[in-house]
C-alpha cells in the first residue's frame, strides 16, 4: 500500500536553527503564557497516551513528590523533581527497553538516560530536569566514587520512587503491601539507595495516603501543588526551543527519523514565506512541524523500523497518531495565538477529497498552512532512508508527489513549491546533516 511507505514516515529534531530569518525576541499580540501554563498540559497528555510506560510516569511522580515533602525540598527542588519524574523515561525508546525497565532490578539503565538526558538538556529551562534524569539509575555506593554534585540529590529520590512503583503489584490491593514493599527497598539500603532518601520514605508510607494517592493522584492535581520557576512568560524563542525540545521525544526514537521533525519544520517555514505568511506565521508553522507527530507517542515504535511497507492492520495503528496529537496539544488550543499550530499539526494527514485522516475533511476545511504542513511532511519522508529503501532524490521525490499526492492536497500549491526545489532540496540536506551529525555523535 502506497500510503503506508509514506504517510507514516514521521519523528525528529535539533538544536540549531537553520536557513530562517532573524526570530523576533517577542510577538506583540502574543498572549502572555508561561512555561509552565505550557509544559504541564503535554507532559500530562504524554503520560496518558504514552505506549510504553502509561501511567508509570504519573505514580513515579507522586512517590517522589512525598519523598521530596518529607525531604523539606526547596520549592523549585520539588517542582524539578516532579517534572524529572512526570518524563524520566522518554529516553526508553524501544518494547525491549520497557521490558528492561519494568525489572526490579535495572541491569543496563545508561542508555535511556543519556537518550533522555540528550533530548532535554539544550533546554535551558529544563537543564536541572534532564541532570536529575541522567543519573535516575545510579546507584548510592556507586556515586559516593563519583564528583561531589554529580548526582543531585533529585536523582537519588527518583531512584527509590521509581523502584517501589515497580515493585508494587497492580493486583493486590495496595495497602496489603506496605509492609512488604519498604522491606524489599530496605534490603538495598546504602548500596542501591541513598539511606536519608530511605529515612524520608519510611516517614512517608507510614500514612495510607501515601499509597492510595499513588493510584489515584492525577498529574495536574499533583502540580498544582508544587511551586515553579518556570513561571516566567514566554518568548517564542523560549517556544520554539520548548517544541523542538518535545519532538525530540518521538524523534530520536529510530536513525531513520530522526531529522523528520526537524525538516518539516523548517520546510514549513521556508514555504509559508514562498506562500506570503507574516513572520509570525511562518515561525508558527515552524512550531508546529516540530510538534505534527507527537501523537506517534501513543503509537508501538516498532512499526518505525519495520523492514517494509506496513500492512493494512498496522496502518490503522499508525494512523492515529494524528488523533493522539490533537489530544496532546488540545489545551494549547484555548490559547487563541496557539490555535494554527494545533490546527495544522492535527491536520497534516487530511486530504481535500476527504480521503485523509482522521477527519476526512474537504477542502473548505482546509487551509493554506494545513496544506503546506502536508506537503512539507511528505516531502522531508520521501527523502530520508527507511528500513526497505534509501532516501529518494528531489527529482523523485517530487515526480511521486505530483503523481500521486499533490491532487489530493494541491496541485497549485505544489506547482507553485516545485518552482523552488533547489531551495528545498538545500534544506533537507542542511537540516539532515545537522541532526544527524548531534544524534550520530551520541547514541
Amino acid at each position: 500500500m502506497f500510503f503506508s511507505c509514506v504517510w507514516y514516515l514521521a519523528i525528529p529534531t535539533i538544536n540549531q536553527k537553520v536557513l530562517s530569518f532573524p526570530l523576533e525576541t517577542m510577538v506583540t499580540d502574543m498572549e502572555k503564557l508561561s512555561l509552565k501554563e505550557l509544559a504541564v498540559p503535554v507532559i500530562k497528555a504524554i503520560d496518558s497516551c504514552n505506549y510504553l510506560l502509561k501511567s508509570h510516569h504519573r505514580r513515579t511522580a507522586v512517590i517522589a513528590y512525598h519523598i521530596g515533602k518529607k525531604m523539606n525540598l526547596e520549592h523549585d527542588q520539588l517542582f524539578t523533581l516532579v517534572i524529572s519524574a512526570a518524563i524520566h523515561d522518554i529516553g526508553a525508546l524501544s518494547v525491549q527497553e520497557r521490558d528492561l525497565l519494568i525489572r526490579e532490578d535495572v541491569q543496563n539503565p545508561r542508555p535511556h538516560c543519556e537518550m533522555g538526558f540528550k533530548m532535554l538538556s539544550s533546554f535551558p529551562p529544563f537543564a536541572g530536569v534532564a541532570q536529575v534524569i541522567k543519573h535516575h539509575h545510579v546507584r548510592y555506593a556507586a556515586s559516593l566514587n563519583m564528583p561531589e554534585g554529580e548526582v543531585p540529590l533529585e536523582s537519588h529520590i527518583l531512584h527509590l520512587a521509581d523502584r517501589v512503583d515497580i515493585i508494587v503489584n497492580p493486583e493486590v490491593f495496595v495497602l496489603k503491601q506496605k509492609a512488604a514493599v519498604v522491606d524489599r527497598i530496605r534490603e538495598n539500603v546504602g548500596t542501591v539507595f541513598h539511606p536519608q532518601v530511605f529515612e524520608a520514605f519510611t516517614a512517608a508510607a507510614v500514612p495510607d495516603i501515601f499509597w492510595i494517592e499513588i493510584n489515584n493522584l492525577e498529574l495536574d492535581q499533583l502540580f498544582r501543588r508544587v511551586d515553579s520557576s518556570l513561571n516566567f512568560t514566554l518568548s517564542l524563542d523560549n517556544i520554539l526551543e520548548f517544541a523542538l525540545t518535545i519532538s525530540r521525544i518521538i524523534d530520536f526514537r529510530s536513525h531513520f527519523t530522526a531529522s523528520h521533525s526537524y525538516t518539516v519544520a523548517n520546510l514549513a517555514h521556508e514555504i509559508g514565506k514562498i506562500f506570503g505568511f507574516s513572520p509570525e506565521r511562518c515561525l508558527k508553522l515552524k512550531i508546529s512541524g516540530y510538534l505534527h507527530d507527537i501523537g506517534k507517542i501513543g503509537v508501538d515504535p516498532g512499526l518505525i523500523e519495520k523492514n517494509g511497507p506496513l500492512t493494512d492492520d498496522e496502518f490503522d495503528l499508525v494512523k492515529l497518531h494524528t488523533y493522539y496529537t490533537g489530544q496532546i496539544l488540545s489545551t494549547l488550543s484555548m490559547s487563541e495565538w496557539f490555535n494554527e499550530i494545533v490546527t495544522w499539526a492535527q491536520n497534516h494527514h487530511e486530504k481535500i477529497d476527504g480521503s485523509g485522516y482522521p477527519y476526512s475533511l474537504h477542502d473548505e476545511n482546509l487551509d493554506t498552512g494545513c496544506k503546506i504542513l502536508a506537503f512539507s511532511d511528505v516531502i522531508s519522508a520521501l527523502m530520508e532512508d527507511r528500513p526497505y529503501r534509501k532516501s529518494l532524490s528531489i527529482d523523485t521525490a517530487f515526480e511521486i508527489i505530483r503523481d500521486k499526492l499533490a491532487a489530493k492536497i494541491s496541485p497549485t500549491m505544489f506547482e507553485v513549491i516545485a518552482q523552488h526545489r533547489q531551495v528545498i532540496n538545500d534544506i533537507v540536506e542542511q537540516s539532515h546533516k545537522n541532526v544527524l551529525k548531534e544524534y550520530m555523535s551520541e547514541v
